[in-house]
């Protein structure tokens, strides 16, 4: 019940992030101002992304680990790690390449009017959900 009402309030607060009623995470313009740059930024970039990426990758990670110490055969292990790493390296190109790209997008007036349509529907929509597991108490 506890997990289920954590869920909802998560779900609450994100759609009203969504929206722009409340800002609670905070704006890519605060985080443009760092003024860490060079090796201590990139490397301070790489915690922070290490970081907030560990859920996702690590189940997958001890995964290829525990394939590789089964297997014994260094070559298939470092084979398997290679593409892991690769594959995960271009995801996170792509989202940073993306950026500026999707700026653009939302600067231009043609796509503004449907990005503030869908950045409602899509608010209404997770503010929906929540409201319906609070109501139905998983």
């Amino acid at each position: 019940m506890i997990k289920v009402m954590a869920i909802v309030i998560i779900m609450l607060l994100m759609g009203l992030q969504v929206m722009d009623i409340f800002n609670f995470l905070p704006s890519t313009h605060l985080l443009s101002k760092n003024t860490k740059t060079g090796y201590i930024g990139a490397f301070l970039a790489g915690v922070l992304g290490g970081l907030f990426s560990s859920p996702c990758a690590t189940p997958v990670l001890v995964v290829l680990l525990s394939i590789v110490a089964g297997s014994g055969d260094i070559g298939h292990g470092v084979m398997l790690l290679l593409l892991y790493s690769l594959g995960h390296s271009i995801l996170v190109l792509a989202a940073g390449t993306s950026v500026g790209f999707a700026s653009k997008l939302m600067a231009s007036k043609k796509y503004g009017v449907f990005s503030s349509a869908l950045k409602y529907c899509l608010g209404i929509g997770a503010l929906l959900i929540s409201f319906a597991l609070f109501y139905m108490g998983f």
